[in-house]
């Protein structure tokens, strides 16, 4: 499980020693820093809203789709682009912060509605 740093309201590649390193699963290039997704873009910027939105459990997994754009090895912008998924640990305390933001795993679409027809799948039962 990912350690809380308290400095930072969120735990990041630049609190540790070594840097998270993904492999793109359609490419199968490298992807780390600064072309993951933080918790600013997908916490602050993205899905979360504190308005229209309580946190039952602190401790979550979620899924979050991203459109892949930059080839980190020859440092340039995809000719095709793709989406991929991002699974995702986000800690959050009492007052809704997220103090905890690791991505687990970056793995590839199945369609370009991936999440869409997932959530339409468990809807149906």
């Amino acid at each position: 499980m990912p350690k809380r740093n308290k400095s930072s309201r969120h735990t990041s590649e630049k609190d540790t020693d070594k840097r998270a390193r993904f492999v793109c699963p359609v490419y199968g290039k490298s992807v780390s820093r600064p072309h993951l997704l933080d918790v600013q873009s997908v916490i602050i910027e993205g899905w979360y809203f504190v308005q229209r939105t309580r946190i039952v459990i602190p401790k979550v997994v979620f899924e979050h789709e991203s459109i892949h754009c930059h080839d980190e090895e020859e440092d340039i912008g995809l000719e095709e682009l793709h989406t991929v998924i991002a699974v995702i640990f986000a800690e959050f305390d009492g007052k809704g912060d997220c103090t905890v933001f690791d991505i687990l795993e970056i793995r590839s679409c199945d369609t370009e509605d991936s999440m869409k027809e997932k959530s339409m799948e468990v809807e149906d039962g």
